[in-house]
């Protein structure tokens, strides 16, 4: 991964671990991604859970109008050849041009009825699953205008689908909360925080950016800088999601045995 890539890669990552809802998924996250992968629009279904078995329902969709596929498609998705997706018990990711040949993808009934209108040619699948469950969908879809899906892309949206799957777990399945002050009390005595430094993590906790920080504590870029790197150290972490990683089910070990 070169450093532009890199550097593209964390900023996403930073925004995708800042989102508490589905509208921050919609509104911050699916844009981002355009700066990593060629496609024209893109969607998360969620698994329904009121229904007998898996199924999907909700969308989330970049832009907003392609939301109008979408509720078109779960009217039919029984006539989807890649509904199996639904069944994983781990995450999968396929591109729907390698499995269906062309013209009878472009020629299928639900093709016609739900993606002809927005000119899809193909597309990326990923089903996430966290903890062996199933959360949702996420597919990015591609004009004939995109760069064609290549290697590369499918392995930059693979090891993102890991901190993906995380994040909709933690927004679909959890009990929806702020970070409680008995858990950052409990990092501050098991990672020897200073109060200065408790304070800050629970900013940042609180999704405040380096800007309010600062601002609010009145110290410099320079001294807060400083302050950060002593959390991350001291909470074996090495940025900002990694530390909001520790909010997920399973990730409060990273810091200390203790959490």
């Amino acid at each position: 991964m070169d450093k532009n890539i890199f550097l593209i890669f964390n900023d996403i990552l930073y925004d995708l671990y800042q989102c508490t809802s589905a509208e921050d998924l919609k509104n911050q996250f699916l844009p981002r991604l355009k700066l990593l992968l060629p496609f024209s629009y893109a969607s998360i279904l969620l698994r329904d859970d009121t229904a007998e078995g898996p199924c999907l329902s909700s969308p989330i969709c970049y832009p907003e109008d392609f939301c109008a596929a979408e509720e078109a498609y779960l009217k039919e998705a029984e006539e989807d050849q890649l509904l199996w997706l639904i069944h994983s018990r781990e995450p999968q990711l396929i591109k729907e041009s390698d499995l269906i040949p062309e013209q009878k993808r472009l020629s299928a009934p639900l093709y016609l009825h739900c993606y002809k209108p927005f000119h899809i040619f193909d597309s990326l699948q990923y089903a996430s699953v966290y903890q062996q469950q199933f959360l949702g969908v996420l597919t990015l879809f591609q004009t004939r205008e995109d760069r064609p899906f290549d290697g590369e892309d499918m392995f930059h949206l693979r090891t993102l689908g890991t901190h993906f799957n995380a994040v909709l777990y933690r927004l679909t399945r959890e009990t929806p909360r702020t970070f409680s002050e008995n858990f950052t009390k409990k990092l501050q005595k098991t990672c020897s925080l200073t109060p200065r430094e408790y304070e800050i993590l629970c900013m940042i906790y609180a999704y405040r950016d380096n800007t309010e920080i600062s601002q609010s504590l009145g110290i410099t870029d320079s001294t807060l800088q400083k302050h950060l790197q002593n959390i991350f150290r001291k909470t074996k972490t090495s940025s900002r999601w990694e530390l909001l990683r520790l909010q997920l089910p399973g990730e409060g070990s990273a810091a200390s045995g203790d959490l």
